[in-house]
């Protein structure tokens, strides 16, 4: 029990800085807390901080997200939202926006089914494609194309 509240308590600190440390400057990713964030898509906690995905609204608010397929279906479910959309790359970890990014779309199965991961950079994801028969795309590609509803809770 007071491994939950404790969980729960660096989760609510986490994000009340995330909004208050900000002031003034553009919203950025904020740090995911592994296993206790939850997806809002799919609600399953989030434990594989390479695939995390994030939508920072025009508003300022972050949503975060298991992994990048359930941000491309939550944006299908909610074509009114603005903001931008951050994901973890593959091979670092690092935040990466949209714009910036490689999707491998199949080859790697993830947990919710969408199959899709974000690479920061192009010849990782050419490599990962090649190696496990993806393919690549760029963000614009993806959001046009979408993503089969993978496993929903």
């Amino acid at each position: 029990m007071r491994t939950r509240v404790r969980s729960a308590l660096v989760a609510l600190a986490a994000a009340w800085l995330s909004s208050c440390a900000g002031a003034g400057q553009p919203p950025a990713p904020r740090e995911i807390a592994i296993g206790v964030d939850a997806c809002r898509y799919c609600h399953m906690a989030i434990d594989a901080p390479e695939r995390a995905a994030q939508w920072i609204g025009d508003d300022g608010r972050v949503l975060v997200f298991d992994e990048p397929g359930c941000l491309v279906a939550w944006l299908d479910e909610h074509p009114e939202a603005r903001g931008e959309a951050y994901f973890a790359a593959a091979e670092d970890g690092r935040w990466i926006a949209a714009a910036d990014a490689r999707f491998v779309r199949g080859g790697a199965r993830t947990d919710m089914g969408f199959d899709v991961v974000a690479y920061g950079d192009v010849a990782a994801a050419r490599r990962a494609a090649a190696d496990r028969g993806g393919s690549v795309e760029d963000w614009e590609t993806l959001i046009r194309k979408g993503v089969e509803r993978g496993h929903t809770h």
